[in-house]
């Protein structure tokens, strides 16, 4: 299951419904950690050529978002599409590639421990 760190802003912009995309910069371990989900390894890894691999993943994906590294403050989520974008106008703000991942269903998870 793909996990998210996120910081506490992110965290609740994305608890709240105000932001349903989350960014993360195109690199070998995100991708590798997408493939694993359970897609085929045809990405082109150095080249991020996603146009060419644009239907190796299998969605919806069901991943966790949480606090920090805290395991006990998070939300379950299901990714619906993962795109590849420019980072200038993102979140993230660099002038690289980013991934894109469209989030839906995003429900808080209580902890009963």
């Amino acid at each position: 299951m793909l996990i998210f760190p996120l910081k506490n802003q992110w965290y609740e912009k994305i608890k709240s419904g105000e932001k349903t995309i989350e960014y993360r910069e195109v690199k070998p371990y995100w991708t590798k950690r997408f493939w694993h989900e359970g897609g085929s390894l045809t990405f082109d890894i150095i080249s991020y050529d996603y146009e060419a691999t644009k239907d190796v993943f299998p969605f919806p994906m069901i991943c966790k978002l949480q606090l920090g590294y805290n395991p006990k403050t998070r939300l379950n989520a299901i990714i619906k599409k993962i795109e590849v974008v420019d980072g200038k106008d993102t979140d993230l703000h660099i002038n690289k590639p980013v991934y894109a991942i469209h989030l839906t269903d995003v429900k808080e998870v209580i902890d009963e421990a």
